[in-house]
């Protein structure tokens, strides 16, 4: 794959940028949020040294790598961390996407804004023909986001998903093409 050129995407309230390292202790505290740890793969316990090798390391890889395009997702006025939305596993002009926000970012279309704004960015500059959504089976606001962003629920992937502990949980399913991001 070739490198990604990290951009900058200011979407209204929202400015969504790739990690930087003095994001550390925000993703510190954000990750130690139950919902967070509930539903995502995020390392448990989520330490100050796995948050900087994310911001510092992990999250600059994806970009030089081409593989990922892993964004902060700020407060456009006041910079405060809201959240993380990322385009993953990037490979013959598609991608996954993922996402979680901060407790008191929720329940305001933060995530459904970021979303949409980063597909947006994906199919026009990137070109790419389709994206992926997959959830924990009974993730049900991270479905809700995806569905108002477009994503078309398409069904159950059994004992897809790896889990911390080693096994596999179901996943939920969703695709968006071109055109659709609402």
């Amino acid at each position: 794959m070739t490198a990604l050129e990290p951009v900058e995407i200011t979407a209204g309230r929202l400015h969504v940028r790739p990690w930087q390292p003095e994001d550390a202790p925000a993703v510190l505290a954000a990750c130690q949020d139950p919902e967070v740890a509930r539903w995502t793969a995020v390392p448990q316990p989520y330490t100050a040294e796995v948050a900087r090798a994310w911001v510092g390391e992990v999250a600059p890889a994806e970009w030089a790598s081409g593989r990922g395009a892993p964004f902060a997702v700020l407060d456009a006025v006041d910079g405060r961390l809201l959240g993380s939305v990322s385009l993953m596993r990037l490979d013959a002009g598609a991608a996954e996407v993922g996402y979680w926000l901060a407790p008191e970012a929720r329940g305001r279309g933060v995530a459904t804004e970021a979303l949409a704004a980063v597909c947006r960015w994906g199919f026009g500059a990137l070109g790419l023909g389709r994206m992926t959504w997959l959830a924990y089976v009974g993730n049900d606001a991270s479905r809700a986001v995806a569905e108002r962003v477009g994503f078309t629920f398409e069904g159950t992937l059994r004992g897809y998903l790896p889990w911390r502990d080693g096994t596999r949980r179901d996943a939920w399913v969703a695709g968006l093409l071109p055109g659709e991001v609402r």
